[in-house]
C-alpha cells in the first residue's frame, strides 16, 4: 500500500512540475526585445550570422534573408527552422530585393506556440507575405525557435 502512495505521489509531483514550454521560454525573452528597433535587409548586402541576443529574432531575421534570396549561405541550415514555402524557386513569386520588420506584438497562444507580429515592407510581392502586418507563427523546441507558419492580416 505504501508502493502505492509513493507511486502515485510521484505521478501527482511530476504531472505538477513542467518543465519550461515555448511559452515560458517567450515570456522571458520578449523583455529583451526590443520593439522600437527596424530591421532591414537589402539581397545587396545581407550577411551570415546574427548579431541579435534574442534567439526569436535571429530566426525571424534568417526568415527574410531566405525570402530574399534562398540560396543565402544561411538558409541552407535553416530549412529545418523554416515552412518549406520559404525555400520554393519560381519567378512568378516576385521575391522582394528588399525588406523590413518592427516588431509589433508578441503573443503566446493557447495551443503553446507563439504569434510574433510586424509591421513589414519589401519591393515584392512574395505570397502577400512581406508587406503590410506578417504574423510569424513560432515554437520553441530542441533548443531553438522554430517559424512553423507565417501569415499576413489587417488590423
Amino acid at each position: 500500500m505504501k508502493k502505492l502512495i509513493f507511486f502515485a505521489f510521484i505521478l501527482i509531483l511530476s504531472a505538477c512540475s513542467k518543465s519550461p514550454d515555448s511559452s515560458t521560454k517567450a515570456q522571458a525573452e520578449t523583455p529583451s526585445i526590443d520593439q522600437e528597433t527596424v530591421f532591414s535587409f537589402n539581397l545587396d548586402n545581407l550577411s551570415t550570422g546574427c548579431s541579435s541576443p534574442s534567439e526569436m529574432i535571429c530566426t525571424i531575421n534568417t526568415a527574410v534573408k531566405c525570402i530574399i534570396n534562398p540560396d543565402f549561405d544561411d538558409c541552407e541550415k535553416a530549412k529545418d527552422v523554416l515552412p518549406s514555402f520559404v525555400f520554393m524557386q519560381d519567378e512568378s513569386l516576385q521575391r522582394p530585393t528588399f525588406q523590413s520588420y518592427q516588431i509589433d506584438k508578441i503573443t503566446p497562444r493557447a495551443d503553446g506556440l507563439i504569434e510574433v507580429r510586424t509591421k513589414s515592407s519589401c519591393n515584392g510581392n512574395w505570397f502577400g507575405l512581406c508587406n503590410g502586418n506578417i504574423i510569424y507563427v513560432m515554437k520553441y523546441s530542441d533548443s531553438h525557435w522554430i517559424i512553423t507558419d507565417m501569415y499576413a492580416v489587417e488590423f
